[in-house]
């Protein structure tokens, strides 16, 4: 017996293909959005990396001075891997006077109220 060909069973109908093209729109969609969202994070994620270079490099130099530094806050500013980061020292009393409680903030920006890196130490008199 032989098959007959019968054009109605051949192919997709329209309705088929635009339901296969919207199902492949949102996987596409998807993808793209993903995608965007880790070169953001990546980003992020690079100047984080950075800023906490950045408060380890001004530490190092606070401790360098050889002395205590004094009570209170100090800002300032450093150019740093092609970018110019804001910090921010906080130097406050402990319960022992030859000891100092540091932090140090790096911030993007001067007017930035979020730290990218927060960085705490304790120095003593020598």
């Amino acid at each position: 017996m032989t098959k007959r060909f019968c054009p109605a069973e051949s192919g997709m109908t329209l309705i088929e293909v635009m339901v296969a093209l919207a199902v492949f729109a949102l996987a596409a969609l998807s993808v793209v959005t993903v995608a965007s969202e880790h070169l953001r994070s990546i980003a992020y994620l690079e100047q984080k990396n950075i800023a906490i270079w950045v408060a380890n490099n001004h530490l190092s130099e606070v401790e360098l001075m050889g002395e205590l530094p004094g009570y209170g806050i100090k800002k300032g500013k450093v150019e740093y891997a092609g970018s110019t980061w804001y910090w921010e020292q906080n130097t406050v009393k402990t319960a022992d006077p030859d000891f100092r409680s540091i932090n140090i903030r790096i911030f993007n920006s001067e007017k930035s109220q979020d730290a990218l890196a927060d960085l705490s130490s304790y120095m003593v008199k020598k």
